[in-house]
């Protein structure tokens, strides 16, 4: 999925996966939201929708959310904190 913003064209494709959360309508799952990195280190949203949620639809936008609503596996917790998106705490 590709936008562009500020006259850039922004590739999801292109984009490293930081993590990822599942969505669901009523219990049954309805797709998958993606937090993303483009390599000019601007954060986004790559929402993917099965169809099962009439209000989900498939796009890639500026993220502005809360990264706690997202559940980074331990395998993703160092690379978010590299990043300072959240931290890690003894």
């Amino acid at each position: 999925m590709t936008t562009v913003q500020n006259g850039k064209l922004y590739d999801s494709k292109k984009m490293e996966e930081l993590t990822s959360r599942d969505r669901h309508n009523n219990g049954n799952y309805s797709g998958t939201t993606s937090l993303m990195r483009a390599s000019d280190g601007t954060l986004w949203e790559h929402t993917y929708s099965n169809g099962q949620d009439l209000y989900l639809r498939d796009c890639l936008s500026a993220f502005e959310g809360d990264i706690d609503s997202y559940n980074p596996t331990d395998e993703q917790i160092p690379r978010l904190a590299q990043l300072g998106l959240i931290t890690i705490v003894d």
